[in-house]
């Protein structure tokens, strides 16, 4: 489901919600964020190392069909993608790798399938790209468009 119809259809459930309850709930949802208009969120980084082993780093070509064909049908509502620089330590050979990376920054509803679209997005880089692991880092955060 995405984004903006989640929080269209949770606003038709508070409203009703609200009326059944004599308004507590509607009131509840509101303190729940500090703004007004906000609603609860989830927000998603996703850090994808360029570099691969016994090869040149992933193209921009590579990059974009990548974007283009697995992350964008799973969240057409939006992203942002931004380049990046970071280094780990490889746990096996304890050597610390420097290395260009894109983040995808997601902002969407918390919700099983989203997690589910999240944990395939890893799985199809490591895959495609050969790479140890996709970090991710998620947050709540309250959030108006």
């Amino acid at each position: 489901m995405g984004f903006h119809r989640f929080f269209r259809n949770t606003a038709v459930l508070a409203t009703l919600l609200g009326a059944a309850t004599g308004g507590t709930y509607a009131m509840a949802q509101e303190a729940a964020c500090p703004l007004p208009g906000q609603k609860p969120a989830l927000v998603v980084q996703m850090f994808f190392g360029q570099s691969i082993r016994a090869r040149g780093p992933v193209t921009k070509m590579e990059w974009n069909a990548f974007l283009r064909n697995t992350v964008t049908p799973r969240f057409p509502d939006g992203l942002t993608v931004y380049d990046g620089y970071g280094q780990w330590q490889d746990p096996q050979t304890h050597v610390i790798a420097r290395e260009k990376s894109k983040v995808i920054l997601i902002v969407t509803a918390d919700a099983a399938p989203v997690r589910q679209n999240i944990a395939d997005i890893s799985a199809a880089y490591r895959n495609l790209f050969r790479q140890q692991s996709v970090a991710i880092l998620t947050n709540s955060a309250c959030v108006a468009f």
